[in-house]
């Protein structure tokens, strides 16, 4: 039984895990999250460290409703009294990677520190910021899948290119082979015509030699 505490919540929404569309859900990596967020990621694999799994993977986990109520029971720190402008300033760094964008590294790490601040505060405080970090989060999934879909299609175009240069190699050596062949048929009738003349040259030799020994006949005689 999966015992949580009263911030825990899914990764991806940071919605709070409990209700039938938020039942927490583990996959073979080990990670946990809500059952709506795995049925819809852009692709089968895990939002955090992007190891693949399976529909049948996804185990539901049962929660022990009794720690939650106990967790809540407890009096929960005040809010810092810098959590505002803190939440203005990501809120900031979000707009400011839509507008100028920002490298992959910076990107995470942006995602990162929304989530790490938004998952201890009540959900319905700083909505916009929620708001945005989904955006970001779902953005830094897209272009992953972006990447990763590029890294396939340079595979791609270089195993092509390989193919067509071994294409115009055989190309290449087919044709060499033909003009060997030419070459060849060509010094096969030059043999043909050379046996055809040194036949005929021995028979015109064979007809001399039978006149010859025809005339010694009657010489003798």
């Amino acid at each position: 039984m999966l015992s949580l505490g009263p911030g825990s919540a899914c990764d991806v929404c940071l919605e709070p895990f409990g209700t039938e569309l938020k039942t927490p859900c583990s996959i073979p990596c080990g990670h946990v999250f809500c059952v709506s967020c795995l049925h819809n990621v852009a692709r089968p694999t895990c939002p955090l460290c992007r190891i693949p799994f399976n529909s049948w993977d996804i185990i539901k986990l049962h929660i022990d409703l009794d720690s939650i109520a106990a967790a809540l029971s407890v009096e929960q720190m005040p809010i810092p009294s810098n959590t505002q402008e803190h939440a203005r300033q990501l809120q900031n760094r979000i707009t400011q990677v839509a507008q100028s964008g920002a490298t992959e590294i910076q990107t995470t790490q942006l995602t990162e520190e929304c989530k790490v601040f938004l998952a201890p505060l009540p959900k319905h405080m700083y909505s916009d910021l929620r708001t945005a970090y989904k955006m970001l989060h779902y953005m830094c999934n897209v272009k992953h899948l972006y990447i990763e879909q590029g890294r396939t299609l340079n595979q791609h175009l270089r195993n092509i290119t390989t193919l067509t240069q071994e294409v115009d190699r055989l190309k290449a050596g087919i044709e060499a082979l033909k003009i060997e062949k030419r070459r060849l048929e060509q010094a096969w009738q030059t043999v043909s015509a050379e046996r055809d003349s040194v036949a005929l040259e021995c028979e015109k030799l064979h007809e001399q030699l039978h006149n010859a020994e025809a005339q010694m006949l009657l010489v003798t005689e």
